[in-house]
């Protein structure tokens, strides 16, 4: 009679794979060693720094001042950035929303203020966040496309082959943009989900109409200009003699 196989020894399953281990959890804590940086996003240890405020002691000598440490405050600094966060009463005080809402690398410089100032009001103020976010999305479209007006810069926008999916957002919030800021007051009722979708919004923008075809021009050069243009004018050649002999 054949033997039958072992068990597999404790922590190993019958894939003969060791059980998935469990996900730590890095989100950023007071006096935590280790966690995602705030201001870069990577997972990285921490230094602290004590917050010191002096006090005066009495000694037979009359009063001397005294270091006393700040227990509730201090300072984090990130081992991959070298950027400081600051803490108080265990709670994060800058930055405050930027941690959740990652400025685009390639967002340009025109309306990157209003992006990042809606990242620091986005929990405190969500329909003043949206308002910024609206404003940075209307500038971003405008930029990209080479036009003057939002409506137009959406067509070039749809022309050029952006999703219709990201089209149809545009257009929502050019429409819901005109009455949130109807005779210079703020409407609406934008919440949280709003805002995490029109950060999300500006967010694909950059990345379909600047960062993916900075990265395709990049690969282009990688391959050499002449090289590809001649590949690209063999393939069109190829593509032209197969319809023609259907």
């Amino acid at each position: 009679m054949a033997n039958l196989p072992s068990p597999p020894p404790a922590g190993v399953m019958d894939s003969g794979l060791r059980n998935p281990g469990v996900l730590a959890d890095y989100k950023p804590e007071f006096n935590g060693k280790k966690f995602k940086c705030p201001r870069c996003s990577v997972v990285a240890a921490q230094a602290w720094t004590g917050i010191f405020k002096k006090t005066p002691q009495r000694t037979p000598n009359g009063y001397v001042a005294r270091e006393v440490m700040i227990s509730d405050l201090g300072l984090s600094t990130c081992d991959a950035c070298g950027a400081s966060c600051l803490w108080f009463e265990g709670q994060l005080v800058y930055p405050s929303q930027a941690i959740a809402h990652q400025v685009p690398e390639d967002l340009p410089a025109e309306v990157r203020k209003d992006f990042e100032e809606a990242a620091a009001i986005a929990g405190a103020s969500p329909r003043a966040a949206a308002a910024l976010l609206r404003m940075c999305i209307e500038g971003l479209c405008k930029k990209v496309a080479g036009k003057d007006k939002f409506e137009d810069a959406i067509v070039e926008l749809e022309r050029q082959g952006i999703p219709t999916p990201v089209t149809v957002a545009l257009d929502v919030v050019r429409l819901t943009g005109n009455e949130a800021l109807h005779g210079g007051r703020l409407y609406g009722s934008d919440d949280a989900k709003t805002v995490a979708t029109l950060f999300r919004l500006a967010s694909l923008i950059v990345s379909w109409a600047i960062t993916e075809k900075k990265e395709l021009q990049e690969l282009v050069s990688s391959i050499g200009p002449e090289k590809f243009a001649r590949i690209e004018e063999q393939r069109q050649k190829a593509a032209e003699k197969a319809s023609k002999t259907k």
